[in-house]
């Protein structure tokens, strides 16, 4: 095999940067092989890749090479101080070649030089792939271009592969012929985008040893573009400290700076004002704005010589003139060149130069003068008009430093708490931490209690929040300081339905109702308090206050977290398809909304589609709620939503990554503080445990709850039924009929079709356990008669399995077939494994489905062999078809002796094993 002597296929970034480069470029490696592929069938091919400096084209060459075999590779680049350097390119190509020594000279025509490279692309052997590699092809010298195209517009069947990275795909550098080349419909173009926001984490967690909070990846990505080389850049050479703080400007990396700055230094003095004016005014900012700012009465000179300058660009064509630079990182560069005295002086003149409320508040702040009452006003002002608005980064950074620069302690207190909700808003807990930190430490005053508490809260610390937030209210003036007392009881309702305490949610909700509305919360009061009153059962109390919104669609931002509220009401009254259509038009509106009611809007969209039967939609929204929850640091809500993602990949039988998300929910910092994370863990737990076939795991995981009086049957994780059933397998059934006792009465409440159903299920097991089939046959039937009223494929197919596992043991084998084929053909489309497994057992014991159909064996030795062969004891087999022990005995024994062996060994050579589930 020919030896590849690229150093793409030796070279690799020592910090792994390739690997962060190449995450989400799997299409463009595919279409590479292809062509790859096409040359090595005779057919010649040009592919272009395009994208700026930085950006990862070499890293994806470089990666395509290393895996490539059989190919003979000559690479070459081109270098910005060489284009004038003839033949340079075509020098390089040659240089690891027998050829060598014909490189062309200075003299030599293209043609000819062209001529020798075609002729050492035909005698490459022939099981073999010529593939000609140009970097920086933009900045290779016109001789060898146009040699190079020469060369290619003559290729036909010589199996040679041409990969060409250019800069812009538009270069006009590059010869005509060249261009044509490119634009040709056989030609592959690969333009190449920036890391995405999760991969710029990544990068950031490898170079950095704490990594970056959430709000400073976006910020750095936003700053890049996503362009790894100057994130690489910027990560090495910025103190973490400034990366992460929201209120300090990012520069440019060192070298791209230096480049920006000798362009400038290029330009006339009128030119470098206009560009150092533009930069004080923004990324993008109108003509005459930045003209007067730079106090130039004829600007356009100047333009046309910063946009020959690749400084600025004009934007948009044919509309009023407005100026933008091409890259966040030339204003940085530019900005940071000022100089202090400069740029306050800049931002004091932007002041009259801005007609923006907002926009003028910032450059009175960045002009550097001293604060002033009136500054620190139109601060927080301006801070409640971009919350009013969504802008949460925006209004968190103007309250921040409100809080900082005011003046008395009675002012500073009030601005810190809304400065805190605002960063708490927008997902900064450790922002927040840092504020709340820097205040004296009178912790009597009701302010600094109720920070603290909200703090504690979003840290996971419910208990500890629920202590800090009572001593708030209990010292708190509701009438001299209404705006706290709100606060204060908004969050308490939050507090108590987390806790499981609904009836004082409800109470701390209508008391905070009373109270004049305040920015800056989490936007969660209605939803709670809509939550909390289903949980009471008073359902039709929280939709009567819901009334008012008119179709899902129409609702408008400001009544989001009642939509919300509404759309958990009705997943809790089993109407899953009006919870649906409330929570997909929520959705997208939170995402401009505090990040807690983002990360809630998310769970309950997921656990709506998860009981619609949409499973991949659960499992993309409930990871989706889990990152958002991760990165923004809400460990009150982490165990909850990880554990939801666990239950979703447990019934499917993934049961690897199901124990991954609950190791993570018990990691959080949240684990084990509240009523609902506890309850929600503990049923995700048993759910992992059942699909294992593992009751007595399934007992020791929810009998706990049992002892806890505040975790009641919840909207999202009812759990009695499976732990009555875990019960029941295990012949514990009295203890199992309490269960089923409590669990009857509530459930007719409500008038919870769904809990119905599971209870009665979940009863007809008790009782065909019992030896009662009349009742368990009439427990079932009620069963399904209530499954059917509810939209819930999964539930209904686990009624069939029971119904029609009870049938097959008392003997009406036609009418079990029927259940559990139905059930079966809900549990494939499904996915969820693990029932369909048990499905299938059933349906082998009914003689359907054998899976060994030339079997010397009943149905019920096949079934009971199969279980056996998967690594259970006879006691397991047992609890799992409901059979004594002796019976389990009696039937292997017979399998035994049919099959001519003489112990469970033998079978694993003459049966398949039991189905299992994919992990």
């Amino acid at each position: 095999m020919p030896v590849n002597t690229s150093p793409y296929a030796r070279t690799a970034q020592p910090d792994g940067a390739d690997e962060l480069v190449l995450y989400g470029r799997e299409q463009q490696l595919a279409a590479l092989e292809e062509r790859l592929r096409q040359a090595r069938e005779g057919v010649s091919r040009l592919v272009f890749v395009e994208g700026p400096s930085g950006i990862g084209k070499t890293a994806l060459i470089r990666r395509f090479l290393r895996t490539a075999d059989r190919v003979r590779v000559l690479q070459a680049s081109g270098a910005e101080n060489e284009t004038a350097l003839a033949y340079g390119v075509l020098t390089q190509l040659l240089m690891r070649t027998a050829a060598s020594a014909y490189a062309p000279g200075p003299g030599d025509e293209a043609h000819t030089a062209g001529s020798r490279l075609l002729a050492l692309a035909e005698r490459i052997p022939a099981d073999t792939v010529a593939v000609l590699v140009v970097d920086d092809a933009h900045w290779a010298d016109g001789p060898s271009l146009e040699a190079l195209t020469f060369m290619l517009r003559r290729l036909q069947s010589t199996p040679v592969l041409t990969l060409l990275a250019v800069h812009d795909p538009a270069d006009h550098e590059l010869p005509d012929g060249l261009r044509r080349l490119r634009d040709d419909d056989h030609t592959l173009r690969l333009a190449l985008d920036g890391l995405t926001v999760e991969q710029t984490a990544a990068l950031s967690s490898r170079l950095l040893p704490a990594g970056l909070p959430p709000h400073a990846v976006g910020r750095l990505h936003a700053h890049t573009l996503g362009n790894p080389l100057h994130l690489r850049a910027l990560l090495r050479q910025v103190p973490p400290a400034v990366l992460a703080a929201a209120n300090s400007t990012l520069p440019a990396p060192r070298s791209y700076g230096l480049a920006v700055l000798e362009r400038l230094a290029r330009c006339d003095r009128p030119t470098q004002d206009l560009v150092a004016a533009a930069s004080v005014l923004g990324l993008c900012a109108p003509l005459h704005r930045v003209a007067r700012l730079a106090d130039l009465d004829h600007p356009l000179p100047a333009v046309e010589q910063a946009v020959a300058q690749g400084l600025l660009a004009e934007c948009p064509p044919g509309g009023p003139p407005e100026l933008v630079f091409p890259h966040p990182l030339i204003r940085a560069a530019v900005y940071h060149h000022l100089g202090p005295a400069r740029r306050a002086a800049l931002h004091a003149g932007a002041v009259q130069a801005t007609s923006d409320t907002v926009s003028r508040t910032w450059h009175r702040l960045l002009a550097g003068r001293v604060p002033d009452p009136a500054l620190v006003a139109d601060l927080a002002a301006g801070a409640r008009r971009q919350a009013t608005a969504g802008s949460w980064s925006n209004a968190a950074s103007m309250a921040s430093h409100a809080s900082r620069l005011a003046t008395t302690r009675p002012e500073r207190e009030r601005l810190t708490v809304e400065a805190a909700d605002a960063l708490l808003c927008d997902g900064r807990v450790s922002e927040a931490a840092d504020l709340v930190r820097s205040l004296p430490g009178d912790m009597a005053r009701a302010a600094l209690r109720y920070v603290h508490g909200h703090l504690a809260f979003v840290r996971g610390e419910t208990p500890g929040a629920r202590v800090l937030l009572d001593d708030a209210w209990q010292q708190c003036d509701a009438s001299a300081d209404p705006a706290l007392a709100r606060r204060i009881a908004e969050r308490l309702s939050y507090v108590c339905l987390s806790q499981g305490e609904a009836g004082a949610a409800v109470r701390w909700a209508r008391r905070a109702e009373r109270l004049p509305a305040v920015p800056f919360t989490c936007g969660m009061l209605r939803y709670a308090q809509l939550a909390a009153l289903g949980l009471t059962g008073a359902a039709e109390e929280g939709i009567a206050l819901a009334s008012r919104l008119p179709e899902s669609v129409l609702v408008q931002p400001d009544d989001v977290d009642l939509l919300l509220g509404r759309g958990a009401l009705r997943l809790g009254c089993d109407d899953l398809e009006g919870s649906r259509a409330d929570l997909r038009s929520a959705a997208p509106l939170c995402l401009r909304g505090p990040v807690p009611l983002r990360a809630m809007a998310q769970l309950l969209l997921g656990e709506t589609e998860f009981r619609l039967g949409n499973w991949d939609g659960a499992l993309h929204e409930l990871e989706s709620a889990a990152s958002t929850a991760t990165a923004a640091g809400l460990a009150w809500l982490e165990p909850v939503v990880h554990a939801d993602a666990a239950a979703v990949l447990a019934v499917r039988g993934r049961t690897e990554r199901a124990a991954a998300h609950l190791a993570t929910a018990r990691r959080s910092g949240g684990y084990g503080q509240s009523e609902s994370g506890i309850a929600h863990v503990a049923r995700a737990e048993a759910q992992l445990a059942a699909a294992r076939g593992a009751p007595d795991e399934v007992a020791a995981a929810l009998t706990p709850l049992l002892r806890r009086e505040a975790v009641a049957e919840t909207v999202v994780a009812p759990w009695r039924d499976l732990l009555a059933d875990a019960l029941t397998s295990l012949g514990e059934h009295r203890q199992a009929e309490r269960i089923l006792d409590g669990l009857d009465a509530p459930a007719a409440h409500r008038d919870r079709h769904s809990h119905l159903a599971a209870a009665a299920r979940a009863r007809g097991t008790l009782l065909a356990a019992r030896r009662s089939p009349a009742a368990a046959e009439w427990s079932f039937r009620k069963a399904l008669g209530h499954a059917e009223q509810v939209p819930d494929p999964f539930n209904r197919a686990r009624v069939a399995l029971a119904y029609g596992a009870f049938l097959r043991r008392t003997g009406k084998r036609t009418a079990a077939a029927e259940q559990l084929s139905r059930a079966l053909d809900t549990f494939t489309a499904l996915g969820a494994a693990p029932s369909a497994a048990h499905c299938d057992r059933e349906l082998t014991a009914c003689g359907h489905h054998s899976a060994a159909p030339d079997s010397p064996l009943t149905p019920q030795e096949l079934a009971i062999a199969r279980l056996a062969t998967s690594g259970l004891t006879n006691r397991q087999i047992a609890r799992r078809l409901v059979l004594s022990i002796k019976t389990v005995e009696f039937h292997l024994s017979h399998a035994y002796t049919k099959l001519g062996i003489t112990s469970r060994m033998g079978l694993l050579d003459k049966l398949p094993s039991a189905p299992t589930a994919p992990q």
